[in-house]
């Protein structure tokens, strides 16, 4: 039995499915760990180094509902199947802000974001939730940031860093340009990383690759939790690993 995580990001049990573009190594790797991997379609109105980017393309405020871009509804009936009720959103524009309608870092109880831009169908779901809203001038705020509990995050940005810890979170800030996006483009770490189990973090690459990298160890081991590198090599930002429903029993499904 699975359920849909009730705190978005944060699974409380083993993740049992998620969304990720992911090459076939990483993506084998996630299925020996019993994660069932779901590749977005490709958006042609992005930028072709992120027309498959989960966190550009969907974003899960917790429980049944998910919202996504016109370009996913071919998997509504897969994430239906999964318990979900997708909700679809506008489409993203080719350019920033208009492509960050969705990329918000949604926890157990806040959601940061450049709400300017925000879907709106999304700003009102999270304000029906009565989630603490953070606004951050980053606006690619959920690929910038990487959940390890829920109140300890890795970030290279520093106003999302900054703004965390006024809350009284642990944050660790990274240096920026060690994580792989395009050859035009460096990526972010949260979005090559996403939750698998309350204590195990996926990483789209080998951590000592990067300059942080025994930082990185050393915050997640601080924190309970184990870096799963999913693939050797350079660490690379593919939109983040979006943890979607964990293991349940029959009373919690």
């Amino acid at each position: 039995m699975e359920r849909p995580l009730q705190d978005p990001n944060l699974p409380q049990r083993q993740v049992r499915f998620c969304i990720a573009a992911l090459p076939r190594q990483a993506e084998d790797r996630l299925l020996k760990a019993g994660v069932a991997v779901l590749s977005p379609l490709p958006d042609f109105h992005l930028p072709p180094e992120e027309q498959t980017h989960a966190d550009l393309l969907f974003c899960h405020p917790g429980g049944s509902r998910l919202f996504l871009a016109p370009s996913q509804t071919r998997l509504q009936r897969i994430l239906e199947e999964r318990g979900f009720s997708p909700v679809v959103a506008g489409s993203p524009g080719c350019a920033y802000p208009a492509d960050i309608g969705l990329n918000v870092a949604v926890g157990d109880d806040f959601a940061a974001g450049n709400f300017r831009y925000c879907e709106p169908l999304l700003l009102s779901a999270l304000r029906e939730q009565k989630k603490k809203l953070i606004q951050v001038r980053q606006g690619y705020a959920k690929c910038s940031l990487c959940f390890v509990t829920d109140r300890a995050f890795i970030t290279e940005d520093a106003g999302i860093a900054k703004a965390l810890r006024s809350q009284g979170a642990d944050v660790l800030g990274i240096t920026k340009g060690d994580v792989y996006l395009s050859e035009r483009h460096y990526g972010f770490f949260g979005g090559a990383a996403g939750k698998i189990a309350p204590d195990v973090l996926a990483v789209n690459g080998s951590l000592n690759t990067h300059q942080n990298g025994k930082e990185i160890i050393g915050f997640l081991s601080a924190h309970g939790v184990a870096p799963l590198e999913l693939q050797d090599g350079q660490i690379s930002d593919v939109g983040g690993i979006l943890p979607l429903t964990e293991e349940g029993t029959e009373e919690n499904v």
